[in-house]
């Protein structure tokens, strides 16, 4: 179950779609700036209930580029390129596993992005995007809240 729970959060990364234009970067590499570097896990719940942060501990979220990987400790646990649309309201993020347990899987979210803070609702079953950033009772959605780990 703890794999599994793992590979629930991992929809982070963020994968740019087209280049800069004429006029500079695009909304979507100006937001795809904001997320590069690495971030622990401050919080978890899924399916209306809050797990416990002792699992996330020694967990964190690298992003690189288009890229980001989810290590637990120095293990490389998931790996996802995302594709995201900044320009929704709340902002949505499509996350492709590319390698770990969930390869293949496509995780439809939406995502916050405040500072040092970090928060995505995503659906586990791949089946709906969440319009609001919480679960409920019995639901696939999952909420997670990042910090930024300061250099």
């Amino acid at each position: 179950m703890r794999i599994a729970l793992l590979s629930l959060f991992f929809t982070l990364g963020l994968l740019v779609s087209g280049g800069a234009g004429a006029n500079g970067p695009t909304d979507v590499e100006k937001e795809l700036k904001k997320f590069q570097g690495v971030w622990t896990f401050e919080s978890v719940e899924s399916g209306g209930k809050k797990l416990s942060a002792n699992l996330f501990e020694k967990m964190t979220v690298r992003f690189e580029g288009d890229k980001y990987s989810v290590l637990m400790g120095d293990m490389v646990v998931e790996v996802a390129t995302q594709k995201l649309d900044p320009s929704r309201s709340p902002k949505a993020v499509d996350s492709t596993v590319t390698d770990g347990p969930n390869k293949d899987k496509v995780y439809l979210g939406i995502y916050e992005i405040d500072g040092d803070t970090l928060k995505v609702c995503f659906d586990e079953a791949g089946k709906k995007r969440p319009t609001a950033f919480k679960t409920e009772v019995g639901s696939a959605m999952v909420l997670v809240v990042h910090k930024r780990v300061k250099k």
